[in-house]
């Protein structure tokens, strides 16, 4: 995912104290995204070699359906066996899983795992088809993608932010599903792919600028976010002693919580 590729961009930036691998990373990332794509196109075809060849992609589509319905079969059948395999945790687990309204079960981490990775990828298109194009119209570049991409990117953040202010918050199981899972599938990764792929065989003249300037977008807004994260992965490091290192957000934090001081004093008064 999207959100996933920024999230793990920053923990390898940190670890290696650089900046430039995190950002490669990224780079790496998308360029991985378009052969992929690219290899998805071939193999649909590859797999309708049988079928009878016309001018449309109908029948390689067809084909590729049915292996992909196949495929979730067997991933359903897993997920079934995963849930009979798992313990559903002791009573213990369940007391001290009061403080976060689920318990930290490895039952309940597959549960909603899945329900918030199902909701993620529903509302990810709905953004980017539904409610993107009401707002954003006569636009030649996919926006819903790049919208979809910031914006589940940057609540993606949430459950290293409410570390800073309380470390507890990792054993959240629905923040951690709502963090990974939701924005994760939200975040549209494999599509921006394709979207380049269509702006540029789908516009002869200028098609290659086109792709670029959203490549360019996308990468920007990418960067933005990483930047952000690795700030948060720094700040959560307690071995991270740069004054430099997160100082961005330990203001921006700082400013919020004055703000929320002062209010708390007015309602008082």
């Amino acid at each position: 995912s999207w959100a996933g590729m920024v999230g793990v961009a920053a923990s390898i930036a940190h670890s290696r104290s650089s900046f430039l691998i995190g950002f490669g990373y990224i780079i790496i990332s998308i360029l991985c995204a378009f052969v992929a794509v690219q290899l998805g196109s071939d193999s649909a075809k590859f797999i309708a070699s049988s079928a009878p060849i016309t001018n449309t992609s109908y029948q390689f589509a067809k084909k590729a359906h049915y292996l992909l319905r196949r495929l979730i079969a067997i991933l359903i059948l897993y997920i079934i066996a995963s849930y009979i395999y798992l313990d559903r945790g002791s009573e213990q687990d369940l007391i001290e899983g009061k403080q976060f309204w689920i318990a930290s079960t490895k039952w309940n981490q597959l549960s909603l795992s899945i329900f918030f990775a199902i909701s993620g990828a529903y509302a990810g298109n709905k953004v980017a088809d539904d409610i993107t194009p009401k707002f954003v119209q006569s636009s030649v570049f996919p926006m819903g993608t790049l919208i979809c991409n910031a914006w589940f990117g940057l609540l993606g953040l949430s459950l290293n932010f409410m570390r800073l202010s309380d470390e507890s918050w990792v054993d959240s199981l629905p923040l951690r599903a709502f963090a990974l899972n939701f924005c994760g599938a939200a975040s549209l990764f494999a599509r921006h792919a394709s979207d380049n792929r269509q702006l540029y065989y789908g516009n002869k003249n200028g098609g290659m600028k086109l792709a670029g300037i959203n490549i360019a977008a996308n990468i920007l807004f990418a960067t933005l976010l990483f930047w952000v994260a690795l700030e948060v992965e720094i700040l959560l490091n307690p071995e991270a002693t740069d004054k430099k290192s997160g100082r961005v957000v330990r203001k921006l934090l700082k400013i919020l919580e004055s703000r929320r001081e002062g209010q708390n004093t007015v309602s008082v008064g």
